[in-house]
């Protein structure tokens, strides 16, 4: 017997048997998936092993009818493989008329065993084709193209599709099977097989992976739509209690997006300002007076200027929306949001001279979401009528923030909002 067949045959039902473990370990799959992929993997072992014994018996004849038994399991067993295949990759209609087919040639070779009319063993225990071998051939080429079909329903039930993979498969079925369909003495048949189960298998398996990436993105952009609405709801919900219309949320988070935009254009704080930072700011400056929720009617809702007593209360919704940050959006997995959101919340009072509150923050120590959110937020109370206060002119709003740049508001960010509004508002 040929040593390098052997080694061959012996690799292939060792890759077999490994990729059963394989599958089982899976966190991909479903139960019933891996339960086909295992059964395909262990029918090419038993046909390996199969042709691992007739040709054993080639070489040391000792019962013919051991061998025709044996050849008879191969020639059973081969041209089904691809059915369990077809049913782990969830290919079942084309599956079960595939079965019924291979389940009529089944029978033809049962019956047709002890008459030598596919194959017969000669007298010195020598394997010979009969004269009906074709009903083997066809049942093996129909079951290469059925293995063919496979990819091609594959690529049209997922999205994703890898012709490289596909393209290679094929080469390894004509190239490592067909030619053992045309000639006993190339006995490459089921090392093409091994190969074939083997790429299927990994490719079956990535693209299930990635539909299931683009699942959880489509769900997570799903989620993240529910979350925005439910934070522009709670923030128009308490911008009403001041007796706004909720226009400040909508118009500070436009200034907001305007402002961080622009800043990234004009290269500004590059390595803070980046899109997924605009992103995370857009969704998170209605949030920035969550805080007033704690704030009692007679305080947001007086006409007249605070006392100093409710002036103190009024500064705490800064502390407040912080701490209220957390205990709404605590349970999302965006750390970086929650980061955003908390020092808007907390910081959008703070001053460039260190005379804000709540802490006392100057200078770069002020986060730069809060920086942004700061001048959003005057520009947006200085334009809009209050209880307090009719709305200010626009050109005084942004000559108000311009003078007060350095000193109230980040030297270089209330400079670049100005010219951006004015340019805007076509204001010189």
């Amino acid at each position: 017997m040929n040593p390098i067949y052997s080694v061959m045959i012996l690799i292939c039902i060792l890759s077999m048997l490994t990729m059963s473990v394989l599958v089982r370990k899976s966190v991909t799959l479903t139960n019933k998936t891996k339960m086909w992929f295992i059964i395909t993997f262990i029918g090419i072992s038993f046909g390996m092993t199969a042709e691992f014994l007739r040709t054993v018996l080639d070489a040391n004849p000792i019962s013919n009818e051991l061998y025709r038994l044996i050849t008879l399991a191969e020639f059973c067993i081969t041209p089904m493989l691809p059915i369990p295949l077809s049913l782990a990759c969830g290919i079942k209609k084309p599956a079960v008329f595939a079965s019924l087919f291979m389940l009529v040639h089944i029978v033809l070779e049962v019956v047709l065993v002890n008459t030598g009319a596919v194959f017969y063993v000669d007298g010195n225990g020598t394997y010979h084709r009969g004269d009906y071998y074709v009903i083997y051939i066809s049942s093996y080429v129909i079951s290469l193209l059925y293995l063919i079909s496979i990819f091609y329903f594959i690529s049209r039930r997922f999205r994703n599709r890898n012709l490289f993979i596909l393209i290679a498969s094929l080469v390894v079925i004509f190239a490592g099977i067909l030619p053992s369909v045309m000639e006993r003495e190339i006995k490459t048949a089921f090392l093409g097989m091994t190969f074939m189960a083997i790429i299927l298998y990994n490719y079956f398996e990535d693209l299930t992976q990635q539909d299931i990436a683009n699942d959880l993105a489509a769900q997570n952009e799903r989620i993240k739509a529910l979350q925005a609405g439910m934070i522009i709801g709670i923030a128009n919900l308490i911008e009403s209690r001041d007796s706004s219309t909720g226009t400040h949320v909508k118009n500070t988070s436009n200034y907001v997006s305007m402002l961080a935009h622009a800043a990234k254009e004009a290269g500004i704080y590059p390595d803070i300002i980046d899109e997924n930072f605009i992103q995370r700011m857009i969704s998170a400056a209605p949030l920035h007076d969550i805080g007033k929720i704690s704030v009692p009617d007679h305080i947001l809702q007086k006409p007249g200027k605070l006392t100093e007593e409710e002036f103190e209360i009024m500064k705490t919704h800064t502390t407040e929306g912080g701490k209220m940050i957390y205990q709404v959006i605590e349970d999302t997995s965006d750390e970086e949001f929650i980061k955003v959101a908390y020092d808007v919340a907390a910081y959008h009072h703070e001053k460039w001279n260190g005379n804000g509150y709540p802490v006392g923050l100057a200078g770069e120590d002020i986060p730069v979401s809060a920086r942004i959110m700061a001048i959003a937020d005057v520009y947006d109370a200085l334009t809009m009528e209050r209880v307090y206060k009719k709305p200010f002119p626009v050109e005084k709003a942004l000559s108000i923030i311009e003078t007060d740049a350095g000193s109230h508001f980040d030297p270089v960010l209330a400079p670049l909002f100005v010219e951006m509004m004015r340019k805007k508002l076509n204001i010189y």
